[in-house]
């Protein structure tokens, strides 16, 4: 086995640059070979991610968060060589679905256990996603997290974020089609989920499954202000889809159109503004799972 582990140093607040020295001195008592590569900004482990996919590795490991998986994936692509994750970031919603544990030492015996799992994969617009991509709301708390470096664990740097945007935000007219069949909807937000966890914790798709072959659809009608504050706890137990103004469906294929200034978040990254095309890769995408 040859492993290249491409390292977000700064994920997690440090928390990959003080954990780190202890896996690779875990690595050093096995009979395997691995390689660092370090990451020096953001884009880079897509970069990286591509030279390692075609250097002879046997796997390529993400070390950080949901962010830094996103990226080597789109680096490795589909079909490729399979991909693992250490998840030590901000976002560490994907492991919740993925039942990878969240211990670090943990998740690296997992990668070195080599077992290899298919599961699917979205692409919004040309890029990949293994957890929720969406728009509207959720992708503007995901800009402002990004945008102000709150790079804390858990759900607190995302709820923040939620009472810093929700007073300046507006429900937006989207016309989105579902597998073909198009609705026109006032809504907070739209999540397309391959996963069922994003932001910290919030089960916003909690019927998706990573091998069942369809995209899960959750659309946030037209909530006031304080409907949302009253709402948000109810996501963190999937409580919120007996709500009457979320609607919840199954797809491969989602088209979304909007106001051109709304952003899309693929696993809390910024992948560019409305319109948008979801579409599933079912099985596409090897990797190292329990």
């Amino acid at each position: 086995m040859r492993l290249a582990f491409i390292v977000n140093p700064v994920a997690g607040s440090g928390r990959v640059r003080r954990t780190w020295p202890a896996l690779a001195a875990h690595l050093r008592t096995r009979q395997v070979e691995w390689d660092v590569l370090e990451t020096e900004g953001p884009g880079h482990a897509i970069e990286l991610a591509r030279e390692a996919a075609t250097a002879g590795y046997t796997a390529v490991v993400a070390v950080g968060g949901d962010g830094t998986l996103n990226e080597v994936v789109n680096g490795v692509g589909t079909d490729g060589v399979p991909v693992g994750f250490i998840p030590l970031g901000t976002g560490v919603d994907f492991p919740r679905t993925a039942g990878l544990p969240r211990s670090p030492l943990e998740a690296l015996e997992v990668v070195l256990a080599g077992r290899v799992t298919r599961i699917d994969v979205g692409v919004v617009n040309d890029r990949l996603f293994c957890n929720v991509a969406g728009t509207g709301f959720d992708a503007q708390v995901a800009a402002r997290v990004n945008e102000t470096g709150s790079k804390r664990g858990g759900p607190i740097p995302y709820i923040k974020a939620v009472f810093q945007t929700l007073f300046t935000y507006e429900n937006a007219p989207f016309r989105i089609v579902v597998d073909g069949v198009p609705q026109h909807v006032k809504s907070l937000l739209m999540a397309v989920g391959n996963g069922r966890f994003y932001a910290g914790g919030m089960m916003i798709c909690p019927r998706a499954d990573l091998r069942d072959g369809q995209l899960d659809v959750c659309i946030a009608g037209d909530l006031s202000k304080l409907g949302t504050l009253l709402t948000l706890p109810r996501v963190f137990s999937g409580a919120h889809l007996g709500h009457p103004k979320i609607t919840y469906r199954r797809a491969r294929e989602v088209v979304v159109e909007g106001p051109s200034h709304l952003r899309i978040q693929a696993d809390g990254e910024l992948v560019g503004n409305l319109p948008a095309t979801f579409a599933l890769r079912p099985g596409a995408l090897p990797m190292l799972l329990p």
